[in-house]
């Protein structure tokens, strides 16, 4: 049986007059401020999604988002998205479970052999990481409750849950940790190249192959940015994820609206506010749109200096028109990252 999704339909297109429309906002902004000549390395990805629901060929203007980065706890999203694949995945076994004990047996049986033959070489190669600790540990995960019609009714754990919500809310690498750790290595690298968010041949998309604290040995692949490392992504990669949940097609609709209300709440309460939102970050520039949902990164390169990275969707003031912004690689010095959201808000506001 396979446990993993179907590819995702690319949503984002191409559409040259924006490429050249945030060209020209990055030129502005770095003109009107020295220093800021960064900007030009900063790969980032600019998504239009106003109206009832997004469609194929979604407008989409960008530079360099192509480009695999290191980008820290940006791709905590992709953990919670490989969560909610996982639980999925669990609900197509539960109709023939009589019980949590017999759905855990299942769900081994069905999957485990499968995820660990679609794991990547440089994975399963990995020294010191065993089979155990790449698959996932789905009692930690899942909890089956029985139905009076036969089966069971599969839902997150409570403790995995407030793990999930202090790796988004908090940020909290150990609780990413114990996210990763239960799911495995091998389910979230499956599960991103099988719904066409990680591309193997040229090593670019997606990766997430550690743990932020170490709790487990980590596989990398090569970055623009970091050389070799365990957490990367491109800025179109995660930005057609975000769009596939803002259409309510990732994993499913209710799945989406469950990702969307996590990222939500950490948009207005989270411990790490969106770098673009500047009613929670003081001494930022007022902006001409609001921020509804989010997801920040912060990390520190081999080099010593730290970057920042960011998902997500806001909205303008004026018009009620709603854009996906994904962007990485940015210095984090003041200035540069309020350039980033000068260029947001020009490259959004000529779309």
């Amino acid at each position: 049986m396979n446990p993993f999704p179907t590819p995702y339909a690319t949503l984002l297109g191409d559409l040259p007059a924006l490429d050249s429309a945030l060209q020209t906002a990055i030129a502005e902004v770095q003109a009107a401020t020295a220093g800021l000549e960064a900007l030009s390395n900063a790969p980032i990805s600019i998504a239009a999604v106003d109206g009832t629901a997004v469609q194929l060929d979604v407008s989409h203007g960008g530079a360099r988002f192509g480009e695999t980065h290191y980008s820290a706890s940006l791709l905590k999203v992709a953990v919670m998205y490989a969560a909610f694949e996982l639980l999925a995945a669990a609900r197509r076994v539960a109709s023939s479970a009589g019980s949590a004990a017999d759905l855990y047996a299942k769900l081994h049986t069905a999957y485990d052999d499968e995820i660990d033959n679609a794991t990547a070489p440089t994975i399963a190669a990995t020294p010191g990481l065993t089979k155990p600790q790449r698959l996932p540990r789905y009692e930690q995960i899942i909890v089956a409750t029985p139905l009076a019609g036969g089966g069971v009714r599969c839902s997150f754990q409570d403790g995995f849950a407030n793990e999930m919500l202090a790796m988004m809310l908090k940020s909290s690498n150990d609780s990413a940790a114990t996210c990763i750790s239960a799911l495995g290595c091998s389910w979230n690298y499956g599960t991103l190249t099988a719904g066409g968010f990680f591309f193997a041949p040229t090593s670019s998309g997606v990766w997430l192959a550690g743990t932020f604290t170490g709790a487990l040995p980590a596989a990398r692949i090569p970055s623009i940015n970091d050389g070799p490392v365990a957490q990367a992504a491109t800025t179109f990669d995660l930005a057609n994820m975000v769009a596939h949940m803002r259409n309510g097609t990732l994993v499913d609709a209710e799945s989406s609206n469950h990702m969307l209300d996590i990222l939500a709440a950490t948009a207005t309460g989270g411990v790490d506010p969106s770098w673009m939102d500047f009613t929670r970050r003081p001494g930022y520039p007022a902006r001409s749109f609001s921020v509804t949902h989010t997801k920040i990164g912060l990390g520190p390169l081999k080099g010593g200096s730290e970057v920042a990275s960011e998902g997500s969707i806001v909205e303008h003031s004026d018009t009620g028109r709603q854009f996906i912004v994904v962007w990485q690689n940015c210095p984090h010095d003041h200035d540069t990252i309020v350039g980033m959201g000068a260029v947001s808000r020009g490259r959004s506001s000529a779309s």
